[in-house]
């Protein structure tokens, strides 16, 4: 009788623990301007219940001292759609991301990750240079990132 209620308790737990929602919506852009490791910079967001989250990461090194967050507005939320929506729909072609090499710097990329029809989707786009993609670069911009997080953030076609 105990081990039988021990089991539904963790049957339980285990059913709440899986329908609480992930981060899904997340962005995480690595810039290479060189072939060293300690010149890198990586910014990684997510949007999770109309909150924006932002850790900042120079180098191989540890995050930022100063991770930010904070209560995303309407033309936020908008422009984080809007480079997540190019990155699904494959305007922005994602890339194998166990069989690709990457480019000789400088180079950048974006890790992306979404839920569609409640299964998480992900993806990497990989491109030479560091002049942004529109969409991204019209995202960064909005989110006013292109300067924290290192980026060049010029529009592209």
């Amino acid at each position: 009788m105990r081990r039988s209620r021990f089991q539904g308790l963790v049957l339980g737990i285990a059913a709440i623990l899986t329908a609480l929602p992930a981060c899904a919506n997340r962005l995480t852009f690595e810039v290479w301007p060189d072939s060293s490791p300690d010149h890198m910079v990586s910014c990684t967001f997510a949007v999770s219940n109309g909150w924006i989250s932002l850790v900042h990461v120079t180098g191989a090194g540890m995050p930022g001292p100063e991770p930010m967050r904070w209560r995303a507005t309407r033309a936020e939320l908008e422009a984080v759609t809007s480079g997540l929506q190019a990155l699904v729909a494959g305007d922005l072609g994602s890339v194998d991301a166990y069989h690709s090499r990457q480019p000789p710097a400088p180079f950048l990329s974006v890790t992306w990750m979404t839920r569609l029809d409640d299964q998480l989707a992900s993806g990497l786009y990989l491109q030479p240079g560091l002049d942004l993609p529109a969409p991204l670069s019209r995202t960064l911009v909005s989110l006013g990132l292109d300067r924290p997080c290192g980026l060049s953030a010029k529009g592209g076609g």
